[in-house]
């Protein structure tokens, strides 16, 4: 599990702190990644929070410790029951955790046809999204980015490779932070990035791996229909159907074409009543306080975790060293009460 540990990478979010008692302490719940790792430094963690496994991206998760694991890829179910056969294995990730009431239409002006956010990763495929543009000239596309490492020189470099390939090629393509050089300035609120994405007609998804895949799940939220590459993992195609948007072959031709359809047939498409209906917060809280009473019963403790609440986003964890001073408090904390 060594190999798997990477400080940085660490996110941790507490949803319910221990509660001491006369009898002792009463378990909290956190949300952690590299969980495994995490409790070999923490031992005393699991013994006071019912640890759920926020895992993302695809695969099999990794812990074999945690008590409920998101296990989004549900192409590998078998495998991850078989790495964690005492956890409880539930069929949603971060993105299912889309608060609807944050993200919704609304009568903005719609300013651009198409949006993008992403941030500046070469797997994020953003030349894809500039190729496309120039066969729609007469379409007007935007891109927000940000930095998963909050700018190091090799993000600018492609910021700046994708730049001026669009300022040369795709003069339709509108990128209004693109001075930015780290993270600090730009957008990231939900009613900010709600009034971006209804500023729009469609979204599109250029990359060959998401992790939470928070804006396919906004959009959709937001009632924006989304467009997916077909050569990316079960979990970035999850929820992509009939009613919330269109799978395309990841070259330019294909993505233009399947803008133009998606653009011109938009009345076919109804996200916002698909998310309310099979995911989104309202529908996932539900599954994992369920997990959580199913655990209480287990341990014959009582269940008090009615009030947790989760928007699954980047900006609702802790990460890397405040992930890390985050645990050690809450070791410290708890164990000496306990």
């Amino acid at each position: 599990m060594e190999k798997f540990y990477k400080e940085s990478w660490i996110s941790v979010a507490p949803l319910c702190l221990p509660e001491v008692t006369k009898n002792g302490v009463s378990k909290g719940v956190l949300i952690l990644n590299q969980v495994d790792p995490v409790l070999e430094r923490h031992p005393q963690l699991k013994s006071l929070f019912y640890i759920v496994e926020r895992h993302g991206w695809f695969g099999p998760n990794e812990a074999t410790m945690a008590d409920v694991v998101l296990l989004e890829d549900q192409s590998v179910v078998d495998l991850a029951k078989l790495s964690s056969p005492y956890a409880i294995h539930l069929d949603i990730g971060p993105a299912d955790f889309v608060d609807q009431d944050s993200f919704y239409p609304a009568n903005n002006e719609i300013l651009h046809d198409v949006i993008q956010i992403s941030c500046w990763s070469r797997r994020k495929r953003i030349e894809l999204y500039i190729d496309a543009a120039v066969k729609l000239p007469d379409v007007s596309f935007l891109h927000l980015g940000h930095f998963e490492n909050n700018g190091t020189a090799e993000e600018l470099e492609y910021r700046d490779e994708c730049l001026r390939r669009a300022r040369s090629v795709a003069p339709n393509i509108f990128f209004p932070f693109a001075d930015c050089s780290s993270n600090d300035d730009l957008p990231k609120s939900c009613e900010e990035m709600n009034r971006w994405i209804n500023s729009t007609r469609l979204g599109v998804l250029t990359t060959t791996s998401e992790g939470i895949n928070r804006f396919k799940m906004e959009c959709l939220s937001a009632g924006r229909p989304c467009l997916v590459p077909d050569d990316v993992a079960w979990t970035t195609r999850k929820h992509v159907n009939p009613m919330t948007g269109m799978l395309f072959f990841p070259d330019a031709e294909s993505l233009a074409a399947k803008i133009r359809e998606g653009l011109d047939e938009l009345d076919r498409f109804s996200p916002r009543n698909y998310v309310l209906s099979h995911t989104g917060k309202k529908n996932s809280l539900p599954k994992l306080k369920r997990a959580l009473m199913e655990l209480c019963a287990r341990d014959e403790a009582v269940y008090r975790y009615d009030e947790i609440d989760w928007n699954g986003r980047n900006e609702s964890l802790l990460w890397g060293v405040d992930a890390i001073q985050t645990i050690n408090g809450l070791v410290e904390r708890f164990s000496v009460a306990s």
